[in-house]
Order: structure tokens, then sequence, then C-alpha cells
């Protein structure tokens, strides 16, 4: 464990990245094996407008759910990230607070190993097992995609479950930061929950005020579905941003973490 503290902590989260991967990954193939008889005589759309459109704001504001691809992120890619919050969240508070809270934390500081490689290599074990849940997601949705005849290429729907990550990492960083800062997990897990939800609220809020309008390209939701593979395109900057955030809050928890007092 102490010769690599990444690869312990990843063969940790292992069963759980395979569970929330296949598990989502599988939800999304169902959802996919609907689309062909919703598509027939376009039910779903004639759904779509009856509603309000300031339901729509919150349901992604898809113009056309006539496509395979407005469909699938309207039935589910809009609210993976909330889904994937739980993960991320709960994992990086069980790497610092969980293992603090076991003494775990205590015997890997008795031995000669600096505390930022420490909670340098659990992140890195975190960010891995991020990208392999959106990796399970991806491939799960390319061969949804295969089974109904969709003409979408696999890469894109590879994408579009790899999309989800940044914003993933983002979540998972905010708890991992301040797991990493305060004692206790009931400030991490409550202020990444918070981002989490309220984010997604406020996002949807947006497009309904006038006064709202200038931070429209400003919100955490927003940076995570303007770049679709399976719509608009991907907009690498969108993503760069999240994991920009992502590294700081990661770094800001560093800081204090080498100056804590982590015994009870």
């Amino acid at each position: 464990m102490l010769r690599n503290i990444f690869l312990k902590t990843l063969r940790d989260q292992m069963m759980a990245v395979l569970y929330w991967g296949l598990g989502i990954g599988s939800l999304a193939v169902l959802t996919q094996l609907l689309y062909p008889s919703l598509s027939v005589n376009d039910l779903l759309g004639k759904f779509m407008g009856s509603m309000p459109s300031g339901l729509l704001a919150f349901l992604g504001n898809v113009k056309s759910v006539g496509s395979v691809e407005g469909y699938m992120i309207y039935s589910l890619l809009i609210y993976l990230p909330l889904v994937l919050a739980i993960y991320s969240v709960t994992a990086a508070i069980g790497m610092v607070t969980a293992e603090v809270d076991t003494r775990t934390m205590e015997f890997l500081l008795s031995h000669p190993v600096p505390r930022w490689r420490i909670l340098l290599e659990k992140y890195a074990a975190l960010a891995a097992a991020i990208l392999g849940i959106g990796l399970l997601i991806g491939v799960s949705m390319a061969l949804g995609g295969w089974i109904i005849g969709s003409d979408v290429p696999a890469i894109k729907w590879i994408l579009a479950g790899l999309q989800t990550v940044p914003i993933t990492l983002f979540f998972g960083s905010v708890a991992f930061g301040l797991a990493a800062a305060v004692r206790g997990s009931s400030t991490a897990a409550g202020a990444a929950a918070t981002l989490a939800v309220g984010g997604f609220i406020f996002n949807g809020l947006v497009p309904l005020s006038a006064k709202l309008a200038p931070v429209k390209e400003w919100t955490l939701y927003y940076w995570y579905s303007a770049s679709s593979p399976l719509s608009t395109g991907i907009f690498p900057g969108h993503a760069a941003i999240l994991i920009l955030l992502s590294i700081l809050c990661f770094g800001a928890g560093l800081a204090v973490f080498q100056r804590r007092d982590i015994l009870p």
C-alpha cells in the first residue's frame, strides 16, 4: 500500500466503478431500446409539446426529441451529473474522512510518506475511477446504439459518456478538498450536494429570467450541457474550465491538509 497508494485506492474503488458504470450503462441501453417504439408516432414529441416552456428549461431545452440524440439528452444525459455526483462525493469523502476516522490515515502518516503524495495519489485514483465510469457508460450507449440500428457513430456515444467526467470530477473535488480541510463529512457532503442540486435548479431558472441571462454561460450545467457530442459538438473549453476548478478545489484542500492535525 505504501509503495503505490494510487493503485491501492483504485483497487478499493473497482467494484463501485463496475456497479455504477454498468448499472447506469444498462439503464442507458434500456432507454435506447425504448426509442424506436416512441419515435414511430412521435409520442415523446407530442408529450413535450404539451409542456409549459418553463418546465422544458429543466429538461435540457432540447429542441427536438425526434432524433435519438435529442431523445437521449432529454431522457437521460441531462440528469447524469446529479446521479454521478452521489458516487463522486461519497467516494471522495471515503478516501479522506473515513480513513481519518478509522485511523488508516494516521498509519500512513506514521511512515516516511509526504502528506501531499498521499492526497495526490488518492485524488488521482478518484479521477481514474470517475473516468472509468464515464467510459463504461459510453461503451454501453455505443452498444445500445448498435442494437437499435442508430446511425450515430460509436465514438460519439463513447464521448457522450466521457462528457460526464469533468462535472462529476468537480463535485467530487469539492467534497475531496473540504474533507481534507475540515473534520467530519457533513460540510463536504453538504457543500457538494448544494452545488450539484442547486446548480441544476439554477441552470433551469436562467432561461426564464431576463435578469439572469448575462450569467447563462457561467453556470456549471451550461458548461456540461452546451457541449454535446450527440448534438452541438464538443467544446473543449467548457471541460477545461470544470477540470481547472476541480484542480483548484483539490489544491486548496491539500494546502490545508499539509498543516492540519488529523488526530482525534
